[in-house]
C-alpha cells in the first residue's frame, strides 16, 4: 500500500507523510520559540524560523533516506544543488523580488502618500544580522515546505499543473491566520505561490524561488518599512504607513492585499515564465544498496 515493488514510498504517500511531519515541525518550532522568547515578538520569530528550517531539513533528509533510498546529495535532492549557477540564480531571484515589490508599491507614491518614521540608530546595527537571518530562514522554510520535497512528490503523483494548484491554494489559505488577512490578500498570496512554483519548475531548483521570496520580503519589510503579509517584525530601520484607498494600499495586510500587488505579481509570473534560465543539473544520487524499508526482512532472529 505504501511502497512500490522496489520498497520505495509511493509519491502520494511521501507527500502525505512530508506534509504531516512538516506541520508537526511547525507546531514544535512554534512552541519552543514561544517558551524560549517570552514577550519578545521578534526574538520569537527568529527562533521559530531558524528552528523550523532545521527541522524541515532533518525530516526531509530522513524521508529521502528511508523512503527514496537516497544516501547522498540529500540537500541537493530537496532542490538546493550546489552546482554551477546556483548563486547566480539566487541573486537574480533577489533582484527580481526587489523589482516586483517596487512595482507593487510605486503607484501608492502617485495615487496616495506615505508617512515614514526613521528608526535608525547605531545601536540597531547588530540587529540587522538577526533580521536578515530571519528573512532568509523564513523564506527558505516556506520554499522547502511548499516547493521542496512535498511538492516534488505530489508532482510525481498527480502532475505538475494539479500540484501547482494544490500547493498554491494551500499556501494562500494558511495566510488567513495573518493580521489583516482578507479575501484579496489570500488571492494575491495564492498568485505569489504560483509565481514561486513556476520559478522552481523553470530551474529544477529552489535557488531562484528562494531569492524572489527573500527579495520580496526584505524589500517590503526591511528596506521600505511596510507590512509583510500583515507582520511588522522586520521594520528595523524605518516604519512606513501607506495612506490611500484600501484597493491601493492593502490596509493592515499591506500591498500584498492591494490591486497594485496583483498587477505586480501577474507581471512577475509572466517575467519568470519567459525568463532565459536553464535547469540546474542535479548531482547523481546513488540509492542505498539495500532498500531501507525492507532491510530487516531478511534478518533471522
Amino acid at each position: 500500500m505504501f511502497t512500490d515493488s522496489k520498497g520505495k514510498l509511493q509519491p502520494i504517500w511521501a507527500f502525505v507523510f512530508a506534509v504531516l511531519l512538516g506541520a508537526l515541525a511547525f507546531v514544535v518550532a512554534g512552541n519552543i520559540a514561544f517558551e524560549a522568547s517570552g514577550d519578545h515578538p521578534f526574538r520569537r520569530e527568529l527562533v521559530f524560523r531558524v528552528l523550523w528550517t532545521l527541522l524541515l531539513f532533518g525530516i526531509f533528509i530522513w524521508l529521502l533516506t528511508v523512503g527514496d533510498h537516497i544516501e547522498e546529495h540529500r540537500v541537493a535532492a530537496q532542490g538546493l544543488p550546489r552546482v554551477k549557477g546556483w548563486l547566480k540564480q539566487f541573486l537574480l531571484g533577489t533582484l527580481l523580488g526587489f523589482t516586483f515589490t517596487v512595482l507593487a508599491v510605486a503607484p501608492i507614491y502617485f495615487l496616495g502618500h506615505f508617512r515614514a518614521k526613521n528608526l535608525m540608530t547605531w545601536q540597531l546595527v547588530p540587529n540587522l544580522v538577526a533580521v536578515i537571518l530571519t528573512l532568509l530562514c523564513g523564506a527558505l522554510a516556506e520554499e522547502l515546505m511548499f516547493r521542496g520535497y512535498p511538492f516534488q512528490h505530489l508532482e510525481k503523483a498527480i502532475g505538475a499543473l494539479w500540484a501547482v494548484l494544490v500547493f498554491s491554494v494551500f499556501y494562500g489559505l494558511l495566510h488567513l491566520f495573518n493580521p489583516g488577512a482578507g479575501p484579496w490578500g489570500i488571492a494575491n498570496t495564492i498568485l505569489i505561490g504560483i509565481l514561486l512554483t513556476i520559478a522552481y519548475l523553470r530551474t529544477g531548483a529552489l535557488w531562484l524561488s528562494w531569492g524572489i521570496h527573500f527579495g520580496w520580503n526584505a524589500t517590503l519589510g526591511l528596506v521600505l518599512g511596510l507590512p509583510v503579509s500583515g507582520f511588522r517584525y522586520f521594520n528595523l530601520w524605518i516604519y512606513t504607513q501607506a495612506y490611500g484607498p484600501k484597493w491601493l494600499t492593502g490596509d493592515y495586510y499591506g500591498v500584498e492585499a492591494a490591486t497594485t500587488g496583483t498587477v505586480a505579481i501577474l507581471i512577475g509570473i509572466l517575467v519568470v515564465w519567459k525568463l532565459p534560465v536553464q535547469k540546474l543539473p542535479q548531482p547523481a544520487s546513488q540509492p542505498s544498496a539495500e532498500p531501507v524499508l525492507h532491510g530487516l526482512s531478511g534478518i533471522n532472529p
